[in-house]
Order: C-alpha cells, then sequence, then structure tokens
C-alpha cells in the first residue's frame, strides 16, 4: 500500500486496521449469505402427509427339529454263502413206471489198490489213526465237487475215475493186500427204469462207525468163505485152506437231489423203503454192491483195523465220466440187463 507523504503513525495504523477488518468481512460474508442445502430441500419438498401406521406383528416360523438317521453300523452284513455241495437246480426224480420183471439190471466196475493211507479222502468210516486201502482215481486230492477228475485210473473201465476206500484188514498185526475190489452198480428200487446217473462228486460213506442201522438189505457187512456167511469175521480154522475171505456190503440207492455231500457225509442218501423211494429222497440212483476179495491165513484170527469186523463200510467220491456213466444207466440198468466189463449186455 502507498502512503500518503503527510500521514502521521496514528493514521497509518488505523488504516492498515481498517484494511485487514475490511480484507476479513470480505472473506466471511460470503459464507454467511451462501443459502443451505438442507433449508433449500426442506423448502422444495412438500410437507408429507401424515398417513396411519399400520404394526405388522410377525410371529417367527417353528423351526422343525432335524431328524437324525441313524448312524451306519460300521460292521459289515455277513455275506450270504452257497455251498459248493449244492446241486442247482435240483434234480427230479423220473416217473414211477411198473416195467417187466428183470433179474440182473446192472454192470460191474473193478478197481486195483493205488495207495494205502491214514487219510481217507472223506473222514468219518473210522476213527483217526486207521488204515485204508484206497482204489480207482490215482489223485491224491479230490476233483471240486460236481466235476469229474482229470488223472488216471487204475478200474478196468477209464471212464470211471471214482475214488473209493475201505478200512484195512490185518492178520498179526500186518495190512492184507486185497486181491481184487470189484463193484456192481445195479437199481435198487423195483422200477429200474426210474434210476438216473449220480454227478461227478457225490459222497458217498456206508458201514463204519457211524451207520445207521438199517433193514435194507446188504446195507452191513456180510463174510464169506467157503460154507461160512456171517457179518462177523471168521474165526480161525473156520474157512478153508486156498479160502478167500470176501466182504461185501452196498450203498444206499435214494437220493435227496440237491446235497454231494451233507454233514457226517450220510444225511443227504437213504436206502428204499418197500421197493421204492421215500418222498423225501425222491431220486433212485445206482446203488454199488462192493466186493473185496482177501488172500488170508486160514489159521490166523483177522482184524478190521479201528473197527469191530461188522462195522466194515466203505467210501466213495463218484467221478465217472458223465456219457459213460449215462450210457451204463441207460443200456444195462434201465434197459434191465447185465452188462459185461465192456459195458455191453452179455
Amino acid at each position: 500500500m502507498r502512503v500518503p507523504g503527510d500521514w502521521t503513525v496514528r493514521q497509518v495504523a488505523i488504516a492498515a486496521v481498517l484494511l485487514v477488518l475490511f480484507v476479513a468481512v470480505a472473506a466471511v460474508v460470503p459464507v454467511l449469505i451462501q443459502p443451505s442445502d438442507d433449508a433449500g430441500t426442506k423448502a422444495a419438498l412438500p410437507s408429507p402427509t401424515p398417513t396411519a401406521t399400520v404394526s405388522v406383528s410377525i410371529s417367527p416360523s417353528p423351526v422343525a427339529s432335524p431328524v437324525l438317521s441313524p448312524t451306519p453300523s460300521l460292521t459289515p452284513s455277513p455275506k450270504k454263502t452257497v455251498s459248493s455241495f449244492l446241486v442247482r437246480p435240483a434234480v427230479q426224480p423220473r416217473p414211477v413206471t411198473n416195467p417187466p420183471n428183470a433179474t440182473y439190471k446192472e454192470f460191474p466196475s473193478e478197481c486195483a489198490p493205488v495207495r494205502t493211507t491214514q487219510k481217507p479222502p472223506v473222514a468219518g468210516l473210522a476213527p483217526a489213526g486207521t488204515g485204508y486201502d484206497v482204489f480207482g482215481s490215482t489223485g491224491t486230492t479230490p476233483a471240486p465237487p460236481g466235476r469229474t477228475p482229470s488223472g488216471s485210473t487204475s478200474c478196468l473201465n477209464p471212464g470211471d475215475r471214482s475214488t473209493y476206500w475201505v478200512p484195512q484188514l490185518t492178520q498179526g498185526g500186518k495190512a492184507i493186500t486185497p486181491e481184487s475190489f470189484q463193484m456192481l452198480y445195479k437199481a435198487a428200487v423195483d422200477d429200474y427204469t426210474s434210476v438216473q446217473p449220480f454227478p461227478a462228486g457225490l459222497r458217498i460213506l456206508t458201514g463204519g462207525k457211524g451207520a445207521v442201522p438199517s433193514a435194507a438189505a446188504e446195507s452191513s457187512v456180510s463174510w464169506s468163505c467157503t460154507g461160512y456167511d456171517s457179518p462177523q469175521l471168521p474165526s480161525p480154522g473156520t474157512c478153508h485152506d486156498g479160502d478167500r475171505l470176501i466182504g461185501k456190503i452196498a450203498s444206499p440207492g435214494c437220493w435227496d437231489g440237491r446235497r454231494l455231500d451233507a454233514a457226517g457225509h450220510r444225511s443227504h442218501l437213504t436206502w428204499p423203503a418197500a421197493g421204492a423211494c421215500p418222498a423225501s429222497y425222491p431220486v433212485a440212483i445206482p446203488t454199488m454192491l462192493v466186493r473185496v476179495v482177501y488172500p488170508i491165513d486160514v489159521s490166523r484170527a483177522v482184524r478190521v483195523s479201528g473197527l469191530a469186523g461188522d462195522q466194515y463200510g466203505f467210501g466213495a467220491i463218484t467221478g465217472w465220466q458223465p456219457k459213460v456213466l449215462k450210457a451204463l444207466v441207460k443200456d444195462c440198468i434201465n434197459a434191465g440187463e447185465h452188462c459185461g466189463d465192456s459195458g455191453l449186455p452179455d
């Protein structure tokens, strides 16, 4: 600011104060006179019309309690198993007819010994530790149920791969080697046309310690030599010099048609009654009439290993080739004929 030269100090101070006041007022006045946004807005908006207040009461929706699913058990359910000894579908019996009388209705099989053992193919014929003579299949392990053994056989008919065994006979503590082991497969029922082949793998025990007494013919052992025939072994001196001791026993001829084996190896088979199979064992199968020939010293006592003489029996696991057995049953048993070793009617 340019000051006139004739101003006093007092005048200069007053002028400075006035100048400061002027600047301050100039800065404040525009702010004071600026319109308020709120006031303008309020002036521009019409006054609201009063309305009735509606009170709405909202009740909370009931919350459903959660349904808890049962915790699954960690223990696995047992699996259903099907026995390999069950035949499915079950074999059905043939219709029973009234065929003409026939004398024989049978075919043979003869086998040489293949080994001796104290472990039979199927236990239950005699106590543990009993010695056995084994015939037929040369295999030492039975084929799976329902299958024919694939190995060789000691039987004259190569189609017979069955396994057969009998308790050993002894004299003076030494085992007697059988001279021959022969079987006649035959009808045990009156209607021989109703007999049908059994499947491979059928387990059979007859006689022995677990045998159930039966009135059926040949269901228990018979011992014979010249002039002697009894369930009991002959006493020393009973048989004649040069005689052979012959044991004969047969297997049941009626099957339930469902099981190749059962607990105890017997309850799936039974004997005919009044010439026919009972309703619970309706399937007629060939019965096996076993004939075992022993060379003996007639002056010495004979013993059965592990058993009394009248408890002698045999075991079998059938193993015929199906086509061979089917033809023999049809051409020999069902036809009422006796067939020789060749399988042809005599």
